[in-house]
């Protein structure tokens, strides 16, 4: 009755638990806002490329980054479950049997049996919460492995689409250039035709040659940048080089309808990174938890029930039962508790400098990838007046070069400069796809279809 009673005090004991973090406050709002256009979790389809769709549904389902952030999670929910385990009484059986000889004279030996079974039951009563704050610090480490995949399959997204943009820029450049080389070599005949009717000089002749030559110098880095953009996308999916049929990547998108941006506060449930950040926080607090409760005393349950006999039809008819608490209290430890909690001290304002710098790089990345599609657009358009001011341009001069009027010097100039701005324009509008790409990344899509949150 007294122990019941001992029990029955120990059991009120508070369980030790995590003070919640005091945060920061965010912005209410963005210092610019792209556009109004509020894109779907799958961002990519409105580059509205069926190719693209393939790569990235098989990206997310089977990418080795997203195998290996899945095989994480499960590593994560075995320790919870294992951890959880330490909740509930401990069982276990045994049996034996063993024969004993006495020698006891020159002629007498006394033969003997004895046979055995038992059970044997321990308990621990998780009086300071201990037990209960480790497996909730599991339970988040799962949430926060979870968030992790959701983090890898957002990287991988942005990765596949980058280099898709990136291929189809350099094809088509190289598609421009061979037309650029066409253009050339019909100038150049036309200046050998001019030269043999004494029209044109021999420098003339010769600068367009150079001119063909210099346009061949940009297309060997660019069929090597081919390969290259080839195998990473084939390396982001998991296959052998040359595996996956590219060829649908040709030519770039239109640009993307602008994003609409949010509130900053919206960061907090998009961005996987940043819900992976806070768990881990959340789950320092109840590491912190556990190492306090590890100083106290603790209450331990055991139970034994054993059968013994010398005959195995008779193991039943004898048997022991016994029930023991015990209590233990560390007394000294050499400050190895004390220790431990200083460290889990320092590991939670660790997580929490973490969770704020994951949440100011969040808001950053948003309002760079804001300005730098905006200033991106503007570039752009800038381009296309300079290209049609330019080829306005090469087409006076080309009348006046007929008309003997203007030097050829003149010409080529023009010529090379408006091929120059035509290869520039590609370039530029694949780095407004690629900043376009970034922002939906930066504001948390992309994870969503493939991995939601449990209703």
């Amino acid at each position: 009755m007294r122990l019941l009673v001992f029990l029955f005090l120990l059991t009120g004991c508070h369980a030790f638990a995590p003070v919640p973090p005091a945060m920061q406050e965010l912005p209410q709002a963005y210092r610019l806002e792209a556009g109004e256009h509020d894109p779907d979790d799958q961002w990519w389809r409105d580059l509205q490329s069926e190719d693209l769709n393939i790569l990235m549904d098989e990206a997310l389902r089977s990418a080795p980054d997203m195998r290996t952030a899945l095989a994480r999670l499960d590593q994560a929910q075995a320790a919870a479950e294992k951890t959880g385990s330490a909740l509930w009484p401990t069982l276990g059986a045994s049996a034996d049997a063993t024969r004993t000889w006495t020698k006891l004279d020159t002629r007498n030996q006394i033969e003997s049996d004895a046979y055995g079974l038992g059970l044997a039951a321990s308990y621990e009563l998780d009086l300071w919460g201990r037990v209960r704050a480790l497996r909730q610090a599991d339970t988040l480490e799962v949430m926060a492995s979870r968030d992790d995949l959701r983090t890898a399959a957002l990287t991988l997204s942005g990765e596949v689409a980058g280099a898709w943009i990136s291929l189809c820029s350099t094809r088509q450049q190289l598609a421009v250039l061979a037309s650029q080389q066409r253009t050339n070599a019909d100038i150049l005949s036309s200046l050998e035709l001019r030269f043999a009717n004494s029209l044109a000089s021999a420098l003339d002749v010769l600068q367009q040659r150079e001119a063909i030559a210099q346009t061949e110098t940009v297309i060997f880095p660019l069929k090597s940048e081919t390969v290259r953009l080839e195998n990473r996308i084939n390396l982001l999916l998991g296959k052998a080089p040359g595996t996956m049929d590219l060829a649908g990547a040709a030519d770039l998108p239109m640009p993307m309808p602008l994003t609409r941006a949010g509130l900053p506060a919206e960061l907090l449930l998009e961005r996987p990174d940043i819900r992976a950040a806070w768990q881990r926080l959340l789950e320092s607090g109840w590491d912190l938890a556990a190492a306090r409760a590890d100083r106290m005393p603790a209450l331990r349950l055991t139970g034994n029930f054993e059968h013994n006999g010398g005959d195995a039809s008779r193991i039943f008819d004898n048997w022991l039962a016994n029930l023991a608490a015990s209590l233990t209290a560390p007394i000294i430890d050499g400050g190895s508790r004390r220790a431990e909690v200083k460290r889990q001290e320092a590991v939670r304002r660790e997580r929490l400098a973490s969770y704020e710098k994951t949440v100011f790089t969040a808001l950053s990345e948003v309002d760079t990838g804001i300005n730098a599609v905006l200033r991106q657009i503007e570039l752009v358009r800038a381009l296309e007046t300079q290209r049609e001011a330019a080829r306005s341009a090469l087409t006076s001069a080309q009348v006046r070069y007929r008309n003997g009027v203007l030097d050829y010097d003149t010409v080529l100039s023009l010529l090379l400069k408006l091929q120059q701005l035509e290869r520039t324009h590609i370039r530029e509008q694949a780095s407004l796809l690629t900043l376009q790409t970034g922002l939906c990344r930066a504001l948390g899509k992309g994870w969503k279809s493939s991995f939601p949150d449990a209703s």
